[in-house]
């Protein structure tokens, strides 16, 4: 997922549009159907999200009636099949509970291709089942897919008749597209005020301070199938810096005087170390095997202790957020012998989760799901560093199985990445 975003604020922002659009709606209506869900906000693309969830819920719910007692390859008993599910979903009824969380993830996955369309397709085509990509579940993308349409219509061109291509390709694939035509990518501005027009939306607190990365040089039919019958690319923004957090493990010497640092406060650590934001090289820390060192290369003056620098702005005092629970440091009090073999670097998460909390985390965090699971595990597993594991697991996951981040397991699942990528 794009680590151009302050995952916080995303979060918010989305939940509470959703919110806004779905209060709007259901103070003169008990249900909202489909036509109504197609014009639901101002931003189209939203609206084919919800579509687009439903679409797949749909299709699950028809896969539910096949059972080993009855042929359902009989071609009556298909046909019956797909005229009933065919009429269902003309009469689609959505209540408010169930509506606000598909129109909140709807909000953030538009919010994600407009500002960082790169990172949306990216993560799209990663997350395929198998890491293979077929012609029909391109198609679908394509049908759903408003904004910067021409990136996947380009990718199934590519594939030149074939079935399926493996996601790697299709990985080529979309650098291609984005080298060749990125011009046309389409600018946020007019995006920023429709969304504005329900909820202001504040660019710069939703946006971590970097510039954004360059395009390289060089017979009855259904309602899902009915629904969905040149710009220049976004200016760099430039974002409020991300607040320093104060969770750095204790240097291993004592902190020395900072004098007229570049940053006029520093922030001491639960554990007494200070964290030092100027030009003048502070103490040289020793970085805790359970936490990945997050030294800048781009800056060889500055000396800062090891610290997981991907801590969103804007983090309320006093209340408790999804990234403050999952980026909370490791103490640096003496450990037993015990905890420090359990914190010791692993080379592989699935080699280094028990058996037991296997079970506990597929029943727990993906809701029995041991499919998701494994994918989750095993894309975790590709990722370079503690901070990618961290916002993977923020945008997708978490939100997606709806975690209790104070839960056990959570903090087990967190451990473990810490000593992944340790």
């Amino acid at each position: 997922m794009s680590n151009k975003f302050n995952a916080n604020a995303l979060s918010e922002y989305s939940k509470s549009y959703a919110r806004r659009i779905a209060s709007d709606f259901y103070q003169q209506h008990s249900t909202m159907n489909g036509p109504q869900i197609l014009s639901l906000t101002p931003v189209s693309q939203i609206n084919l999200f919800v579509i687009s969830s439903l679409s797949d819920k749909w299709q699950a719910d028809a896969a539910k009636f096949r059972s080993p007692y009855f042929d359902f390859t009989n071609e009556e008993v298909q046909e019956a099949l797909s005229n009933f599910m065919n009429v269902v979903s003309q009469y689609i009824s959505v209540r408010r509970e169930h509506l606000e969380p598909l129109l909140a993830d709807a909000t953030r996955r538009t919010i994600v291709m407009i500002f960082d369309p790169r990172a949306y397709f990216d993560d799209m085509l990663r997350s395929q089942p198998e890491f293979t990509l077929t012609a029909d579940a391109l198609k679908q993308i394509i049908r759903y897919t408003k904004i910067n349409q021409f990136i996947p219509a380009h990718i199934l061109q590519r594939m030149n008749g074939k079935s399926f291509i493996y996601a790697n390709q299709a990985l080529t694939y979309l650098d291609e597209v984005l080298t060749q035509r990125g011009h046309e990518l389409e600018k946020y501005d007019k995006f920023v005020e429709l969304f504005s027009e329900k909820l202001p939306m504040d660019v710069s607190s939703l946006l971590r301070s970097h510039v954004p990365d360059t395009i390289p040089a060089a017979p009855l039919r259904s309602f899902f199938d009915t629904a969905t019958d040149t710009s220049v690319p976004p200016a760099p923004l430039v974002a409020q810096e991300p607040a320093a957090t104060g969770d750095d493990p204790k240097p291993a010497i004592p902190s020395q005087p900072y004098q007229e640092p570049m940053v006029s406060h520093v922030e001491e650590s639960s554990s007494g170390g200070a964290m030092f934001l100027g030009d003048t090289a502070g103490p040289e820390p020793v970085a805790p095997s359970a936490q990945p060192s997050q030294l800048s290369a781009d800056s060889p003056d500055v000396q800062r202790p090891a610290t997981d620098t991907t801590q969103p702005a804007g983090s309320t005092d006093g209340q408790t957020t999804l990234n403050d629970t999952l980026r909370e440091a490791t103490s640096s009090e003496p450990t037993t012998v015990a905890e420090t073999f359990h914190r010791a670097p692993i080379e592989s998460i699935a080699r280094s989760i028990s058996l037991n909390q296997k079970f506990r985390f597929i029943n727990q965090l993906f809701n029995g799901n041991a499919s998701a699971y494994n994918q989750a595990v095993e894309e975790i597993d590709t990722l370079n560093n503690y901070g990618q594991a961290l916002d993977l697991i923020s945008y997708r996951y978490a939100s997606q199985y709806m975690w209790d981040m104070s839960s056990d397991e959570v903090s087990e699942l967190v451990e473990i990445l810490k000593r992944r990528f340790a």
